[in-house]
């Protein structure tokens, strides 16, 4: 007898009402959830909507309130599905956004094969102090590069037993750890706190992120430095 094909999922006449009520549900719960954190979004986007430069970026800018938190539920279901192959790497590297750097353009950061990195010029920029507590767990640390996916594709090649920290804005994060599983590689996240490079503001300025976060994710895979085998 010849085997019927498995389904993945089969729609019902009723889903498109499910999947309305649902989203309904997550939007509402979720914009009076974050209502500080999400308060200047609104605003930022109908002055996106009048913005009649070329500004390369402006399709980007013009992002509704409504995809930042679905692009924040994305990360948070990748975190939860990557964690256990994340820890189970043997190595792992860290993606730093250029926007990051304390001394913008003027950072001295140095090309290698796999992407520029941080030379420590700078004592209180939050990439030294991130690039500080990797070098405990001797975790290296690159900065991001357009070709992301093939970016990690090279790294792996050179550590095939590999896991990613990838720190970034709300609406890029998800489309990183894709890039990421396109690679073959488990990441996890952590968002920068506000925006400050060129697609959204006139003049950049250093952007900041919870760099405490980024250690507890090393200690959760690692352990305490001085436990380390």
């Amino acid at each position: 007898m010849k085997e019927k094909p498995t389904m993945t999922f089969r729609l019902g006449d009723d889903f498109y009402d499910k999947l309305d009520r649902f989203t309904k549900k997550v939007l509402e719960e979720g914009f009076e959830l974050f209502k500080e954190e999400f308060k200047n979004i609104d605003g930022f986007y109908e002055k996106a909507l009048k913005d009649t430069s070329k500004h390369k970026a402006l399709t980007f800018i013009r992002t509704p309130k409504h995809l930042y938190l679905i692009e924040a539920l994305y990360y948070q279901a990748f975190e939860y599905i990557n964690r256990e192959a994340f820890n189970k790497a043997e190595e792992t590297v860290i993606i730093l956004p250029d926007c990051l750097a304390l001394m913008g353009d003027k950072c001295k950061r140095k090309r290698k094969k796999l992407g520029k990195i941080c030379t420590r010029c700078v004592p209180n920029c939050q990439i030294n102090r991130i690039m500080q507590i990797a070098d405990e767990y001797n975790v290296e640390g690159y900065y991001s590069k357009r070709a992301l996916t093939e970016q990690i594709q090279k790294i792996k090649k050179r550590k095939p037993s590999l896991a990613v920290i990838g720190i970034s804005c709300i609406l890029t994060m998800a489309s990183g750890m894709r890039s990421a599983k396109e690679a073959g590689v488990p990441s996890r996240g952590v968002f920068l706190n506000f925006t400050g490079c060129e697609h959204w503001a006139g003049k950049p300025f250093p952007t900041e992120t919870a760099v405490e976060r980024v250690k507890a994710i090393l200690e959760e895979k690692y352990g305490l430095p001085d436990q380390k085998p």
